[in-house]
């Protein structure tokens, strides 16, 4: 149940973060589902940092962002992820689901 409640907390931090950030809303990865590596849409230059956590909220991989770059993936078991897209201050943006094949 706790893990419940924290994966709720989570995505309901991201969803009011990104409703406040409704300019960035064209940041996304892909491709999704993924096998080896993701990238990001950034169409501005406001990414700073890509954080993955796992579905229990423990952070399994973090990158600091360069544009342009593919981000490996294929370490990590298959199952679904949640990836949070940060800024240079490590402000969240947005938050998206992963499905890792």
């Amino acid at each position: 149940m706790k893990h419940f409640l924290l994966l709720f907390f989570f995505l309901l931090f991201g969803v009011a973060v990104q409703a406040q950030n409704s300019i960035k809303a064209d940041l996304s990865i892909y491709p999704n589902p993924t096998t080896e590596y993701i990238s990001v849409n950034d169409n501005g230059d406001a990414v700073g940092f890509i954080a993955i956590f796992n579905l229990v909220g423990k952070k399994v991989k973090e990158y600091e962002f360069v544009k342009g770059e593919s981000l490996f993936v294929a370490d990590l078991a298959k199952g679904m992820y949640l990836v949070q897209i940060q800024d240079r201050k490590r402000q969240v943006l947005k938050t998206q689901k992963m499905d890792k094949r």
